[in-house]
């Protein structure tokens, strides 16, 4: 029994180094952000799979075959994937200050608020990155005269010619979530990346050191995998064999040799007159 678990378990390594030739580019990824990568990788005309991240609960990752892992990191460079994630609200908020002041928790709300923004812009379809900047002027109710004007700027980078927004949406957008900022003074400056064109997929892929067609490639695994199964049978089956001959050997070796035959008194065959003869008696003339 414990040959033929020593087996299986060999037999499972072969087999999940034969089907597993896939390496992760992407991991501890929210299921949008996974998505998004699998989209774009896959634009790029790589297999990409997302599953279940074994590292980290409810997150996911992303998976290429391993030939492709050189292309798919590019891919991802330059479409600026997995995002950064901006700071919200309960992210921007100090909590290891007892007191914090006045000016640190303005500092603070700003912060937060323009994360959340670029958290919405980040969202659009097309946009690759946002970053939303505030200038809103903290309110001093001891100062006299008007209060400082606020304003914002935000930049977008997207892909393609045209904006995935128009700017007054964006302005509409932004001045939504800052207090005491109007839509004319928010600033939009788009960036345009030009668009990646969809790439075909390689028709070659390998297994091991063996290049097949992709579209043979899971059939050779499979072939593989019961080649070494097989493989693995016959060794095991050998090895047990081996084994049991081994020990009935041994148990021979071991087993006490049988009791001698009793030895009897020697009768001779010479004859009734020669056994029947007295031992003085003179021999017959």
């Amino acid at each position: 029994m414990r040959t033929r678990s020593r087996a299986a378990a060999v037999l499972a390594a072969v087999a999940l180094a034969l089907t597993g030739c896939s390496v992760p580019v992407a991991a501890a990824l929210d299921e949008p952000d996974a998505n998004r990568v699998v989209v774009a990788l896959d634009q790029a005309g790589i297999d990409a799979v997302k599953e279940a991240d074994p590292q980290t609960e409810g997150k996911f990752r992303v998976s290429v075959p391993r030939d492709d892992a050189a292309r798919a990191l590019a891919t991802m460079r330059d479409e600026e994937l997995p995002r950064a994630k901006s700071r919200g609200l309960l992210d921007a908020a100090d909590r290891g200050q007892l007191v914090p002041s006045q000016a640190a928790e303005h500092a603070q709300l700003v912060a937060g608020l323009a994360g959340e923004l670029e958290r919405t812009l980040g969202g659009v379809d097309g946009v690759l990155s946002a970053r939303v900047h505030l200038n809103l002027p903290q309110r001093d109710a001891l100062r006299d005269g008007p209060p400082a004007k606020a304003t914002a700027s935000v930049l977008v980078e997207h892909r393609g010619a045209t904006p995935p927004l128009a700017p007054e949406s964006i302005q509409r957008l932004v001045s939504g979530g800052a207090p005491a900022l109007a839509p004319a003074d928010v600033a939009v400056v788009f960036v345009p990346r030009a668009t990646r064109p969809m790439q075909a997929r390689s028709e070659l892929a390998h297994v091991g050191p063996i290049t097949v067609a992709r579209a043979s490639m899971t059939t050779l695994k499979v072939a593989l995998a019961g080649l070494v199964a097989v493989v693995l049978a016959l060794a095991a089956t050998t090895l047990a064999l081996y084994t049991r001959l081994a020990r009935v050997r041994r148990e021979r070796d071991a087993a006490p040799l049988p009791p001698p035959a009793p030895v009897g008194p020697a009768v001779s065959m010479r004859g009734p007159s020669a056994s029947m003869r007295p031992p003085h008696a003179p021999p017959p003339p």
